[in-house]
């Protein structure tokens, strides 16, 4: 049956039927594709990487001719226009983006754009530019979950801190223990937001005896290779310390300083993504008050060009996005299938 299935796929896409059903049915969609990382499949680095937010080159390079055949691409600069009535955008509209701060961004992704003359939006986690170690502790936490146990030795780990705490204020952004009926994704949303609230020499004070590394190259961009992205790659926000805020015990405080070092460094910073997708209706109102203009989330549908903007606040707005991933999902044996990626992007629901 699958094989099957397979066939026809193939032959619908070949044919242009998907094209075609493409065109009318999202001709009045922004198609919003979020990316991570983008790695020489022979690399260490990509070895190492968490696959499902990770791109070899040469997959990277196939998936943007597929969104430069299929899609009209446009700028941060255009949506916000659209948004505030000053343009429409083409049809079948697609926004290409970046999460976190990866310096591979720049060292791969950045060439594969410019080949295509394509520009992008990178939102940037704002506390990876000023990092002192080489390894990002959001990565290195990646690697500790995915030990048996993990999560709980990190939870046992951060108890241990939090009970050694003798200064209140850094004793009240330190979780506990958790509780049997909390769930492993809220469980794991906590610690996250918990170690993001701390400084640097303290979370690497509890994730350096859990987990050995050896000394690497710098993962994240540097403050110097901000410059280098520009002009094809705007810089917008993703909170300072990447925590998923929805769990950050000072979560207006970190949408605030994100928005700080925005202005610094002369990015837009009317414009965020939630980190980890995590947000709630508080959430937003915060972003909201911060000034946060337009904000995206990881909510995989296709965005309503046509639709009157007036929520989730007025003033606001909240726009999905599309994971993209380099998978069975849209590859086949020979590295990305076109027809598999025309399947999961071409059909994604059409906000209402």
């Amino acid at each position: 049956m699958s094989v099957a299935k397979n066939v026809l796929r193939k032959l619908l896409y070949g044919v242009g039927m998907f094209g075609l059903i493409h065109r009318l049915r999202n001709r009045h969609t922004l198609t919003v594709f979020m990316f991570h990382r983008v790695l020489p499949k022979q690399s260490a680095e990509y070895q190492a990487a968490e696959k499902e937010f990770t791109f070899t080159v040469e997959g990277f390079g196939q998936c943007l001719d597929f969104i430069q055949r299929h899609y009209g691409i446009v700028s941060q600069a255009d949506v916000t226009a659209h948004l505030n009535g000053q343009q429409r955008l083409p049809q079948c509209a697609g926004l290409i983006t970046f999460d976190d701060g990866w310096r591979d961004t720049l060292v791969h992704a950045l060439p594969e754009l410019k080949k295509r003359a394509l520009p992008a939006v990178l939102f940037l986690a704002t506390e990876v530019v000023d990092l002192q170690a080489n390894d990002w502790w959001q990565d290195v936490l990646v690697e500790l979950i995915a030990q048996e146990g993990g999560l709980s030795r990190m939870e046992s780990a951060i108890e241990a801190l939090r009970a050694s705490a003798l200064d209140p204020d850094k004793k009240s952004v330190l979780v506990g223990r958790h509780q049997p009926a909390e769930d492993y994704a809220f469980r794991l949303r906590r610690v996250t937001a918990t170690l993001a609230a701390m400084d640097e020499s303290q979370r690497q004070a509890i994730l350096q005896p859990l987990v050995s590394r050896s000394p690497g190259a710098r993962q994240m961009l540097n403050r110097a290779d901000l410059d280098l992205l520009r002009p094809w790659i705007t810089i917008a926000g993703h909170g300072h310390s990447h925590a998923p805020l929805s769990h950050h015990p000072r979560a207006r405080d970190d949408l605030a300083t994100c928005r700080a070092q925005l202005q610094a460094i002369d990015g837009e910073d009317t414009v965020m993504s939630f980190p980890h997708g995590a947000y709630d209706q508080a959430t937003l109102q915060q972003a909201q008050a911060a000034g946060y203009q337009v904000c995206y989330s990881s909510d995989p549908t296709l965005v309503n060009t046509t639709r009157s903007r007036s929520t989730p606040t007025p003033g606001q707005t909240l726009l999905g996005r599309i994971h993209i991933p380099e998978n069975e999902w849209t590859c086949d044996e020979n590295g990305i299938a076109a027809e598999k990626l025309a399947t999961f992007v071409f059909f994604r629901t059409i906000e209402q």
